[in-house]
């Protein structure tokens, strides 16, 4: 008799575990970036591009299409930039611009299982950047005063759409809940921003660079399936 109460038990425990999955996940993820300008640019000779850390945030949820796919859907903070140096300058070499603006993206996933806990995963989309923090032209000076450079930065479009790419290794919890180690990248299909630097005796020479927006991260995700947020309903009898 026990014997037999067991196995109701835990085939009941069994059954109430997969009703509490859900094909919907809400979750967050954040890491860091690296950016720089466009690879088809060319410098002077005395100048280099340098690649400039910066971070993300965002808030994402999925829908689990199949055991193998998934539709994600991500909106957050994004803060790239990038890094000009002088190589011929003893000190004060570079100048360093953080460019911050809202990202949103769209895209699938799939999904290869090794077991019932863990997976790798790959990922393409699109996404839409809103630069909402950059005016529309600045100036900027390697240092304070007696400036030995300067980069003229105008904002070329507000809003432009990337694509992404990226890939994952991840598990899944107990109680359904999934996690992820990402690495994606991130390129746009326009220009974000125009740039001049100007150098030389009264800024006599200059020459143009372009911020394309591109970046690659790397961070980490955590999702919680929405399973585990609903209530158990309970009934009365009189």
């Amino acid at each position: 008799m026990r014997k037999s109460l067991f196995v109701v038990l835990t085939l009941f425990g069994i059954y109430n575990s997969i009703l509490a999955q859900s094909p919907w996940y809400v979750g967050g993820s954040a890491g860091v970036c690296v950016s720089k300008t466009s690879i088809n640019d060319t410098l002077a000779n005395s100048f280099s591009t340098r690649n400039r850390i910066g971070g993300y945030g965002n808030l994402r949820i999925t829908y689990d299409m199949n055991r193998a796919s998934s539709l994600e859907f991500s909106l957050g903070f994004l803060n790239t930039g990038y890094k000009i140096n002088n190589d011929t300058m003893a000190y004060n070499t570079s100048v360093s611009k953080s460019i911050s603006s809202w990202n949103s993206s769209l895209g699938i996933s799939f999904r290869q299982n090794f077991s019932e806990y863990n997976f790798i995963s790959e990922k393409f989309g699109v996404a839409v950047n809103y630069n909402a923090f950059s005016n529309a032209t600045d100036t900027l000076n390697n240092k304070d005063k007696a400036h030995d450079f300067r980069i003229i930065q105008t904002l070329n479009s507000t809003i432009y759409p990337m694509f992404y790419i990226g890939f994952a290794m991840g598990g899944k919890t107990d109680g359904g809940d999934r996690y992820e180690i990402n690495l994606t990248y991130q390129q746009s299909f326009g220009t974000s921003h125009l740039l001049e630097v100007q150098h030389g005796e009264f800024y006599n020479q200059q020459f143009p660079l372009t911020f394309r927006g591109g970046n690659l991260q790397l961070g980490l995700s955590y999702f919680f399936n929405f399973g585990n947020f609903e209530k158990s309903e309970e009934y009365f009898y009189d």
